[in-house]
């Protein structure tokens, strides 16, 4: 494995640049600080139904005004 020595990473997980250091792979293993929220997303996929997964991918990719609930509110004038 290419990269830099972990024993020689400090352990602040804020001072770790995962884009630089981990290139190859991540070099603190089960001391990543974004360990546990991979976890929590590969749990999330894998007991979502694919249409859902589909569903809140597509929301995501509609413009601003589309995707705003609170855009047909601009369209209400009281009294009308």
């Amino acid at each position: 494995m290419a990269g830099p020595d972990p024993s020689s990473i400090e352990a602040a997980p804020a001072e770790h640049d995962c884009a630089t250091l981990c290139r190859d792979g991540c070099v603190l293993g089960e001391a990543c600080p974004h360990r546990e929220a991979a976890r929590q997303a590969v749990a999330f996929v894998m007991s979502t139904d694919w249409d859902t997964l589909m569903n809140i991918a597509e929301a995501k990719n509609l413009p601003p005004e589309e995707s705003d609930p609170l855009k047909v509110l601009d369209n209400y004038f009281p009294g009308s």
